[in-house]
């Protein structure tokens, strides 16, 4: 199976929510402003959010606020930590078990890099959703860090990346048109962080790349990563440390046609 790579909130730390990074807090508001899309919260709901996962990229974006709606997956998430209110189905993207127009806004967050086929999963999610469709890609080519001897850590970086689209916004871009969507907005953000302690973003990045390429994947040698680590490690206690990650957001809707 494909690593799923994701910017989600990590999964609890022994509290009663699950930890939103820092860095993230003002992205995941910007999305939930997006969703909406200048409507009253009432107007856009029910939401449709397609490949929730464990649903915590969801309940990040929606927590504290009035969205309701169904999460859908593929495949069960097992322990369910998105929001408390949603639904929970396990279905097919290209063969949603709901009626034409059934929800007033979808969101498809670190998705569309997965989809078998993009353009037929779009031109379904449009079917069951009379209104906007927002997708958030994140772009994991331009995801870098800061470090003197800046070869071994790109080496590290492309073995995760392995398998990412190229070329994202004119991926969803096409994409989108095929499915008879017009594109009302495309824009990229940039969220970046000078911080490496335990729970912060770029600390659980790492996390994240060390658990594929060591434990998954086993391309690379612990003690390899490691030492790249301690090397950004050491770059932060000498507040010389930055890591920056891209994210692609498209917001799609019905054509005229």
């Amino acid at each position: 199976m494909p690593h799923h790579r994701t910017l989600a909130p990590p999964a609890q730390r022994g509290a009663d929510a699950p930890v939103v990074h820092q860095e993230m807090r003002r992205h995941y508001d910007a999305l939930y402003d997006q969703l909406l899309n200048g409507r009253p919260a009432r107007d856009a709901r029910p939401v449709l959010d397609v490949g929730s996962g464990d649903g915590l990229a969801l309940r990040a974006i929606v927590q504290g606020t009035p969205l309701q709606g169904v999460a859908v997956d593929a495949a069960s998430s097992g322990s369910w930590l998105g929001p408390a209110e949603w639904a929970m189905v396990q279905a097919d993207a290209q063969r949603l078990p709901f009626a034409d127009a059934r929800f007033r806004s979808a969101l498809m967050v670190d998705v569309f890099e997965w989809l078998r086929h993009p353009a037929a999963t779009l031109r379904e999610v449009a079917r069951v959703t009379d209104g906007p469709i927002l997708i958030v890609q994140t772009d994991w080519e331009g995801l870098w860090f800061q470090v003197d001897q800046a070869e071994i850590g790109r080496d590290l970086v492309r073995a995760f990346n392995k398998g990412a689209p190229e070329g994202l916004r004119g991926l969803i871009r096409s994409s989108a048109e095929s499915a008879g969507l017009d594109v009302a907005k495309l824009s990229s953000v940039s969220i970046e962080t000078d911080e490496l302690e335990l729970g912060s973003l770029a600390w659980d990045v790492l996390e994240s790349i060390r658990r594929y390429l060591v434990i998954e994947s086993a391309q690379v040698r612990a003690r390899r990563f490691d030492d790249w680590r301690s090397e950004l490690q050491s770059a932060a206690d000498e507040k010389q440390f930055r890591m920056l990650i891209r994210r692609v957001i498209a917001l799609v809707e019905a054509g005229d046609g």
